[in-house]
């Protein structure tokens, strides 16, 4: 795992050990309609023979930090819905509705009213119910103007037949929308060592803020439930990186290849701000992949030509 970001605060090894710990005791809250984690992405629950509920939980992560202090909030709901409905759709599920929490040390208007905005106008472009939330004040435990926001969504999918992956199948990689919601704690490491103004800073003759704030893509609106049944394996690409994720979504004993290409532009801003190898840029970032798919060569045509799809690699 990459020492930059564990320098930057992040240590993504530690928390999964105390994760593979903690379900030693989680898992005895299961009863049998719990069918676990098996896609490595969203919970399973299954409600009768031919229909299975499935959850994903997740947050905007230091984002958030960059949002306050540039009083940016217009992308920040469809970031917390996407990375929660990028997850459920690995699952194949469609999204049924979802439930917010904002925290903060006291509510700021235009703040709260734009992130609700943002994720009211998310929860549409998927078909997804927004049904309920919290609100939190706690003014010892945020600074001023500084929030946190998590969600939960839930989804449905009926009964599907799993095709094995097997040699020769194809790793098709869909267009990230920047950098999502992941590495922004090295974001911002690299900010503040560098001592960057974002608000006035220009990159490639852009507002350095507008490429740092771009909301995550939500793979919904690219991936039909008919693509879906001609797909093998789908994996979102956030903390951890291409290949870390990637491998979530396959069996363990399956060997493959992966060619991403050139990067996309904004990660000359990393690599020219910091020292940082190709290996580590992958380790954090989703280096233009934010979701992976595995298809059977038949299918090449049908999803290639399909806006954002390239092929990235093959199942060796």
């Amino acid at each position: 795992m990459s020492k930059l970001y564990k320098k930057s605060g992040v240590d993504v090894i530690k928390t999964d050990n105390l994760i593979s710990q903690a379900l030693k005791f989680i898992k005895t809250t299961h009863n049998p309609n719990v069918l676990g984690n098996k896609l490595g992405f969203s919970a399973e629950y299954k409600v009768n023979k031919d229909v299975t509920l499935c959850s994903a939980t997740d947050g905007v992560g230091t984002k958030a930090i960059l949002a306050a202090e540039l009083n940016e909030y217009r992308g920040i709901g469809q970031d917390l819905l996407g990375m929660c409905s990028n997850d459920l759709l690995c699952n194949k599920a469609s999204p049924l509705f979802f439930l917010d929490y904002f925290a903060c040390s006291a509510v700021n208007p235009k703040q709260y009213t734009e992130i609700l905005k943002s994720l009211t106008k998310a929860c549409k472009k998927i078909n997804c119910a927004l049904i309920g939330g919290e609100t939190a004040e706690m003014p010892s435990l945020y600074q001023e103007n500084h929030f946190d926001i998590a969600g939960f969504l839930v989804g449905i999918k009926n009964k599907q037949k799993l095709e094995k992956i097997k040699s020769g199948d194809l790793i098709i990689g869909i267009k990230s929308n920047g950098f999502h919601s992941n590495g922004y704690s090295l974001i911002r490491k690299i900010i503040n060592d560098n001592k960057i103004k974002v608000k006035s800073a220009k990159f490639n003759n852009k507002k350095l803020s507008d490429m740092l704030m771009r909301p995550t893509r939500l793979y919904h609106q690219l991936i039909s439930i008919s693509d879906l049944k001609k797909i093998k394996a789908l994996a979102h690409i956030t903390g951890g990186g291409l290949i870390a994720n990637f491998k979530r979504s396959i069996p363990k004993n399956i060997k493959f290849s992966l060619d991403i290409g050139k990067l996309p532009e904004e990660y000359k801003f990393i690599e020219n701000n910091i020292e940082i190898s190709k290996k580590e840029l992958q380790e954090v970032f989703n280096c233009g992949i934010g979701m992976v798919i595995v298809i059977d060569k038949k299918n090449y045509k049908y999803f290639i030509k399909k806006t954002h799809f390239k092929l990235i690699g093959e199942i060796e």
